[in-house]
């Protein structure tokens, strides 16, 4: 008789089901970043038929809420007391990439603006997207726009962004100790900015930057706390009367926009500019409503969640997964195609043609990416060495 040695049955490998992605929060981001493509290409039609032509809000107050959310899916629900070290690492690095994206983005956007200028002999070209400045004093400029002082037009979301992200360890600790007052600290710097016109001050202009971090990170907090919330088992939406009056602001803001009556006087109702203005900079109240007021109807109308849990391979669903790529690919199209309406005539058929295409590119650089990501990862897998089992090995006599 000879002693062999076999594998237990735990041991043997079991065909797991594969987890796949919820692809809500992509395809969110998705028709986020597509109507920013839309609205960064003006005088073309469909401008007019994004979101901001229907409410006070528009694509870059989902584009934010949902960053929160994404942040607080990445980091939030990882983070304990001995690990928030790496965090900070880890959201730093992700600060560190979101400026190189943001200086490539702006060094096209001036290539192709001065490039077309020089081309098609059009000075003109170069005061259009706040390049003016950097010409003028062409040094100053570009220490102003590496330093963030100065940000070209079509080219200020992802500094925003940046500041938000380095904030985001200290936030990701104070959630898990009090969201409460995490969501009171917030609102009180949302506050005081819009009163007091506080912000990152521009350095060739006057003013502070568009897209103001102290305003702006109020959504992006709403935006984290509430999915924090969520996966403690919370639930947000469900209440008739806060539904109702939901859709009942939204129908308001809709038709108020329609109408073209602005920011007319009578909507402040006498109250301070940070909570009834309409100001995109500091993220003032009626814009901050509206979109909290299209999330509450989002999470509450079952609906709305079904329809935007599309297949793993929808195309919505791939850009959504590549945020920062397409991000970028959309803004340098954006701004190529800026260039050519301006040479060639800005007549509806060009918009429309440089629009088709430019999502058509996007989602060609979408499905690469996924490509790329895929082979990268199987790359990996199999490079990985497989040990052989070793433990909880039992006799077996032949």
């Amino acid at each position: 008789m000879s002693a062999t040695y076999a594998s237990p049955a735990i041991a043997v490998p079991t065909q797991t089901p594969v987890r796949r992605r919820d692809t809500r929060l992509d395809v969110l981001r998705a028709l986020a970043l597509l109507m920013i493509f839309v609205d960064h290409v003006p005088g073309q039609p469909l401008e007019h038929w994004t979101m901001k032509n229907f409410g006070f809000s528009d694509a870059s107050e989902l584009f934010v809420l949902i960053s929160g959310i994404a942040v607080a899916l990445a980091y939030g629900r990882k983070y304990d007391l001995t690990n928030l070290g790496s965090l900070t690492v880890k959201a730093w690095r992700r600060v560190v990439t979101l400026f190189a994206a943001h200086m490539a983005g702006t060094l096209l956007t001036l290539g192709i603006f001065v490039g077309a200028a020089w081309l098609f002999l059009r000075p003109d070209l170069m005061t259009q997207v706040a390049i003016g400045p950097v010409m003028e004093a062409p040094m100053k400029g570009l220490v102003a726009l590496t330093t963030l002082g100065h940000q070209l037009g079509y080219n200020n979301i992802l500094p925003m962004y940046m500041a938000l992200m380095a904030l985001a360890p200290a936030m990701i600790w104070l959630e898990r100790r009090n969201p409460a007052m995490l969501i009171a600290v917030s609102a009180l710097i949302w506050a005081l900015a819009g009163t007091w016109r506080i912000g990152p001050p521009r350095t060739l202009e006057e003013g502070v930057w568009f897209f103001n971090p102290l305003s702006w990170q109020f959504l992006f907090v709403i935006g984290y706390v509430g999915a924090r919330y969520i996966a403690r088992g919370g639930r947000i939406g469900g209440s008739p009367g806060l539904l109702a009056a939901s859709i009942t602001f939204v129908l308001f803001a809709a038709l108020w926009t329609i109408m073209g009556l602005g920011a007319h006087s009578s909507l402040s109702l006498g109250l301070p500019f940070v909570l009834t203005g309409f100001d995109k900079t500091y993220l003032t109240g009626w814009r901050l409503a509206h979109m909290l007021a299209l999330v509450y109807i989002f999470l509450s109308v079952p609906f709305l969640s079904r329809i935007t849990r599309l297949d793993h391979d929808n195309p919505l669903a791939v850009i959504g997964r590549h945020g920062l790529a397409i991000f970028l690919i959309g803004t340098v199209l954006a701004v190529l195609a800026q260039a050519i309406m301006a040479v060639i005539g800005n007549w509806p058929e060009t918009g429309l043609l440089l629009i088709a295409n430019g999502v058509f590119i996007q989602i060609i650089a979408a499905y690469w990416l996924d490509m790329r990501d895929e082979a990268n990862r199987k790359k990996a897998k199999s490079a990985k060495p497989v040990a052989a089992p070793t433990a909880g090995l039992s006799p077996v006599t032949a």
